[in-house]
């Protein structure tokens, strides 16, 4: 009976022995609670929304938008800064006309 008394008390001895708490300090950034938190670009980027795609599934979300055939010639236009400037005066189509020729 002494002995599973004493046994106990050893047992209870080095429990409170190993649960004490260490004598150096740790920080921020080695605490166990650290590891919990991310930083807010981590966050972000593990949160990114992906853009969706309209056009190859036309029949759900509406028709396709048309293709402009002047785009390309509006892009032209865009580079240039004085017939840019233009356009936003008269319009695209006189601008380009003055710059490039006709239409």
């Amino acid at each position: 009976m002494k002995a599973l008394v004493l046994l106990l008390l050893l047992a209870l001895l080095t429990l409170g022995l190993c649960r004490r708490a260490p004598e150096h300090s740790v920080s921020a950034d080695e605490s166990p609670s650290s590891e919990a938190f991310i930083s807010k670009r981590s966050s972000a980027e593990m949160a990114r929304r992906h853009k969706r795609n309209y056009v190859y599934d036309s029949s759900v979300y509406g028709a396709a938008p048309a293709w402009n055939p002047l785009e390309a010639k509006r892009e032209v236009c865009e580079l240039n800064p004085d017939c840019d400037e233009l356009a936003d005066h008269i319009g695209f189509q006189e601008a380009y006309r003055r710059f490039y020729g006709p239409v």
